[in-house]
């Protein structure tokens, strides 16, 4: 019985685990043109008042 309840633990703590880096990566696809587009406008300010 306790090795049961041991694989059950240890295959929720994984499922915990694999949705949490799921939605952290999903957040980091979704966050990355933003900070390309901000690094060319950056530029192109810097260009423009030089």
């Amino acid at each position: 019985m306790f090795d049961v309840a041991l694989l059950f633990i240890i295959a929720f703590a994984g499922g915990i685990i694999t949705i949490i880096g799921f939605f952290v990566i999903l957040g980091r696809r979704i966050s990355e043109p933003k900070k390309a587009l901000q690094l060319r406008i950056d530029n192109l300010d810097f260009i423009y008042i030089s």
